[in-house]
């Protein structure tokens, strides 16, 4: 009896032991991926170029969980949809850039829920979206899929797969998968954050070379043609003077004074488009009243200005969007409308105030000049926008060919009045 007794007891401790050994084996592994992941994670606070982070976070996320298969998807806040925008293994390439609604699939419950999914069976289960599978012949068995979230917001999922049959994940791969999901997200903000800074450093180098391009072009077109005539006249001039010619030298100098005076008011509009100190003293109305007349004198243009009614200071940063836009569009207007008359109007009300841009030029198709935008080398449509959007303004543009071109700026004065009076 007794060693019956006893061999009860060995056995119920090998058990025991070979149940320890598995938890401890277990363990070890689950403290291994975690350094291992540790070790993936410092790698991707280095990479801040956005396609490389991509393929490195979800291969390292399907070779740590051994997985077949993977793919990260990123949220399109524009569109609602949710973007595959890598894949690895099981032969699921081809969806690579591939879109589908945001509340659809496992991916999209998960973003939606915010929560980690674990399905064993996914062709059982009623949120796999099929069309993607029967559409790229991309069959799998049980799936992982967890939300990467970063600030509290919801950008996109990862997800890994496995194809055996028999082979499934557990709460523990949940757990280090959800994990280094929340790094990943992180660590793709940062290289968005990066793209975008890096995109608009480009942006504003572009835009300085434009603005040094148009005024070496309105320098050697303007001023410098007139002192040209002014240097051949005051040479004439010398030389009637040295053969005793006076009659002929002072009708010379009567003719070089309008060229003289003209060559000076181009320089002072020049001086006035780049740093116009009548914005900053007087506020945008005089500013746009003086640019008017300067076009009139200084270039000939039939320029309009009109003002509805008075408003009160704005903010700087309002006063010089406005300034800028309606120079911008001014500028587009002697480009190419070919007009013969520029209308720019002021019209405050109680809680806005409108600037409009209108010429009767030759005008343009607007989305087929939209659609090749990419392709122009002008920047200056693009440039308005960007100035009424600081500002929490809105542009609109409207234009028919053969009957000019309006541009409308709609700016609130609630955010944009000046916080004191100069």
């Amino acid at each position: 009896m007794a060693e019956h007794y006893l061999h009860s007891e060995l056995e119920a401790l090998k058990q025991e032991a070979a149940k320890l050994q598995q938890e401890y084996a277990a363990a070890s592994a689950y403290i291994a991926t975690l350094q291992v992941l540790q070790d993936v994670t410092r790698s991707l606070s280095s990479e801040l170029n956005l396609e490389p982070l991509l393929q490195m976070i979800l291969g390292s996320a399907v070779q740590v969980m051994r997985a077949s298969a993977g793919s990260l998807l990123l949220l399109d806040r524009e569109t609602d949809e949710l973007v595959f925008e890598v894949i690895e293994g099981g032969g699921g390439e081809a969806l690579q850039g591939t879109r589908m609604p945001a509340d659809q699939g496992i991916a999209g419950w998960v973003v939606s829920h915010r929560e980690p999914l674990i399905v064993d069976d996914v062709n059982r289960d009623n949120r796999h979206y099929r069309r993607i599978a029967e559409d790229h012949d991309f069959a799998i068995t049980s799936l992982l899929c967890v939300p990467l979230i970063t600030k509290g917001q919801v950008i996109g999922s990862l997800q890994v797969l496995n194809e055996e049959p028999g082979k499934y994940f557990d709460t523990a791969d949940q757990e280090i998968l959800t994990t280094f999901a929340a790094q990943s997200a992180v660590a793709i903000e940062n290289a968005r954050l990066y793209n975008s800074l890096r995109e608009e450093h480009e942006r504003i180098i572009a835009v300085e070379e434009e603005v040094r391009r148009e005024l070496a072009r309105d320098l050697h077109d303007g001023p410098a043609q007139l002192l040209a005539s002014i240097i051949m006249s005051a040479n004439f001039v010398k030389e009637a003077i040295a053969h005793n010619a006076m009659e002929h030298a002072i009708k010379e100098l009567g003719e070089l004074m309008p060229v003289a005076e003209k060559a000076l008011r181009q320089v002072r509009t020049l001086l006035f488009d780049l740093r116009p100190v009548i914005l900053e003293t007087q506020g945008v109305i005089p500013a746009l009243e003086s640019y008017a007349q300067r076009l009139r004198e200084a270039e000939d243009l039939n320029v309009v200005f009109r003002a509805s009614g008075e408003i009160g200071r704005l903010s700087h940063n309002a006063e010089v969007a406005i300034f800028s836009i309606v120079q911008e569009a001014i500028t587009n207007a002697k480009k190419h409308a070919k007009a013969s008359r520029i209308e720019i109007e002021v019209i405050p009300s109680h809680d806005q105030v409108t600037v409009a841009v209108r010429d009767n030029g030759v005008g343009f198709d607007v989305k087929a000049t939209t659609d090749r935008y990419d392709e122009r080398s002008s920047l200056g449509m693009l440039n308005m926008k960007e100035r009424a959007e600081i500002v929490n303004g809105t542009l609109s543009l409207s234009s028919t060919p053969g009957q000019g071109t309006s541009i409308l700026l709609e700016l609130p004065l609630t955010t944009n009045l000046a916080s004191e009076s100069p």
